[in-house]
């Protein structure tokens, strides 16, 4: 049986060891007490996780503060609106566990990771035990550079069920084993922004990205004009949609360089006319319409992209033609010319479509391997202005999800998240 639900907004706590805290007051409504277990799960993406409460009077009562790595694992971020229920049910106490360990770099993908896991377990025990666990949870293990996921336990959690992870009980018991599930997959990507005359408006807040801005000043070495550009970002201060939409465009970037797979981006700007950027080959000094991201493409053109984007907003119209940039991704799929690696597809805007083709219409005309494809939808600035109903469908037709970010650092985190992971696990029918 589920109690009564609270609507209440995420903080991030850092490291709590797995546990939210609670206004005393909230918990009384919630008939919580130290120790219970709560859920909350943002009904928009059906994204969920769980911990067991604390309580404390330095939260306000219409907020949750949850620990880092539960955030981490449920998708769920700070400034989320979720819906919190008490747990009921007993809790179960596991005999087994089997970890999954997912390479998050070439680096990490050894022969002896299953060998070198089960020499670092203190590491991990460090990291989660204790922790509530549960169905398909996954969280980064930072000493290995992996992910490690929940596969399987023993006795077995189905639905919304959970067990507290004990290592000193597994180990009386059958214990728990190592699994590599694949090096992190390879794959290229869309980035498609929208710059629209609203775009222009300058009320996305900067805050907590210093570490960023900073690290794509040390990847774009003595460039005067980056430098420019990124010492915009001022703590405190607000910048444009567009701007922000740039900043977000470059990280993504950065991460994939990082990765080191020789993935390929392409970017796409999109208003009534669509353009697509092109950037000169190191080695053949020839243009061609998507960035390698290999180590010696370092510098990535960041001055182009960084003053692309925002320079087309200032020569943007007032319609925007989602329709046609969709059309246009799906052409620069078989430009990338690799049949065999799947590609992401990332549509920000901070409106709705106002002219051109039905996009969803043109996705399924297009579209017809939806297993080589995941979108991603991010909604920018006021929710009133977007049409959160159609990105919604088209994220799920893609596989993918849709996400509102109205500040900086949320907004480079999901796009650092996304620079990635090919596969984010949606829960909730479509």
């Amino acid at each position: 049986m589920i109690s009564r639900t609270q609507k209440l907004e995420i903080i991030d706590g850092g490291d709590m060891r797995g546990f939210a805290s609670l206004n005393p007051k909230t918990t009384e409504v919630l008939d919580a007490e130290i120790g219970s277990i709560v859920v909350f799960q943002e009904p928009q993406s059906s994204f969920w996780g769980a911990a067991e409460v604390r309580k404390s009077k330095d939260v306000d009562e219409d907020k949750i503060v949850v620990d880092t790595l539960v955030l981490e694992a449920s998708l769920l971020m700070e400034g989320d609106i979720v819906e919190v229920t008490l747990y009921e049910e007993d809790m179960i106490a596991l005999e087994f566990v089997d970890f999954g360990l997912k390479p998050l770099t070439e680096e990490a993908n050894r022969d002896d990771l299953v060998a070198l896991a089960a020499e670092r377990i203190e590491s991990l025990e460090k990291l989660i035990d204790g922790r509530l666990v549960y169905p398909g949870m996954s969280f980064n293990w930072p000493e290995l550079d992996v992910k490690v996921e929940i596969l399987d336990t023993r006795p077995s959690l189905t639905g919304m069920s959970f067990a507290k992870l004990a290592f000193e009980a597994l180990r009386e018991k059958t214990g728990y084993q190592f699994k590599t599930v694949g090096i992190a997959t390879p794959f290229n990507a869309i980035l498609c922004i929208d710059v629209s005359g609203s775009m222009k408006t300058i009320d996305v807040p900067v805050r907590d990205i210093a570490h960023a801005r900073e690290g794509l000043k040390d990847l774009a070495g003595d460039n005067p004009e980056v430098e420019a550009f990124l010492d915009r970002f001022e703590e405190g201060k607000n910048v444009s949609r567009a701007e922000a939409a740039a900043m977000a465009v470059l990280l993504y970037l950065a991460e994939k360089v990082g990765r080191g797979y020789g993935e390929k981006v392409a970017v796409l700007t999109f208003e009534k006319d669509v353009t697509q950027m092109t950037f000169m080959d190191s080695d053949s000094g020839e243009l061609r319409p998507y960035v390698e991201c290999t180590g010696r493409e370092k510098s990535l053109g960041l001055q182009i992209v960084s003053t692309h984007v925002v320079d087309k907003v200032e020569e943007g119209g007032t319609l925007t033609d989602m329709g046609s940039a969709i059309r246009k991704a799906s052409d620069v799929i078989d430009e990338f010319g690799d049949k065999d690696k799947p590609t992401m597809l990332v549509l920000l805007t901070d409106g709705m479509t106002t002219s051109g083709p039905p996009p969803l219409k043109v996705l399924k005309e297009r579209i017809h391997d939806r297993g080589m494809l995941v979108i991603y939808c991010i909604g920018l600035g006021e929710r009133s202005e977007i049409d959160e109903e159609l990105m919604l469908a088209i994220a799920q037709f893609g596989n993918g999800t849709y996400r509102h970010v109205d500040n900086m650092r949320d907004l480079l985190e999901w796009y650092g998240r996304l620079a990635g992971e090919f596969a984010v696990v949606i829960r909730g029918a479509e």
